[in-house]
């Protein structure tokens, strides 16, 4: 076996994935961003959540707000509900796993909020409630998902958007969530900075 041969295949899918991605929901990806900019706008804030991998992806994406991305800007409010790792353990443990993100929501939510979940198979049972929850309270919902979207494409309301990855590859999702991640972070720092209006 090849074993240069094998990371250049890594780098070739990863590369084709992400092209694929954004043929098919580039227009989806601006409107995520626009989302987050009129949350932002109205004094909102952010929440986001994932398990395993996607729950890195949830603080990544909390920094980059919280912070900065590539350009000088204010802070925006993002709260990383993978972060607490008290309340996530509680909660597991005097309730269920399913509502560590849902209690969250119903405790920190507030209408003109937004819920950004990260999933690459749609079907965790906590992201299913977490879901519930912000339309319970009137939040929007942005879903990065991928394969079919699984149960997650299913409770999703019209004013709510996916943005699917098209791959089966949990590796290829999860990189692909990370490019949209920054693309949105690229959007709301040339909104912010005036140049360019969302």
């Amino acid at each position: 076996m090849d074993l240069e041969q094998r990371i250049r295949q890594q780098f070739e899918s990863s590369a084709s994935t992400a092209l694929d991605t954004s043929a098919a929901i580039g227009a989806e990806i601006l409107q995520a961003a626009q989302r987050v900019v009129t949350t932002h706008g109205r004094q909102g804030k952010t929440l986001i959540c994932g398990n395993g991998g996607s729950a890195a992806d949830a603080l990544h994406f909390s920094a980059e707000l919280l912070c900065r991305y590539q350009r000088e800007r204010p802070p925006l409010a993002a709260i990383a509900l993978s972060a607490d790792t008290a309340t996530i353990t509680a909660t597991a443990n005097d309730y269920a796993f399913d509502q560590i993100f849902s209690r969250q929501i119903n405790a920190l939510g507030r209408p003109g909020d937004l819920l950004i979940t990260i999933t690459t198979s749609g079907n965790s049972p906590n992201i299913l409630e977490a879901v519930k929850a912000a339309a319970g309270i009137g939040l929007d919902v942005v879903a990065l998902t991928g394969r079919g979207g699984g149960a997650l494409a299913g409770l999703l309301r019209e004013t709510d958007i996916e943005l699917r990855i098209p791959s089966d590859s949990t590796a290829r999702i999860q990189e692909a969530h990370a490019i949209i991640i920054h693309s949105i972070c690229d959007l709301i720092d040339l909104h912010i900075t005036g140049e360019f209006q969302l």
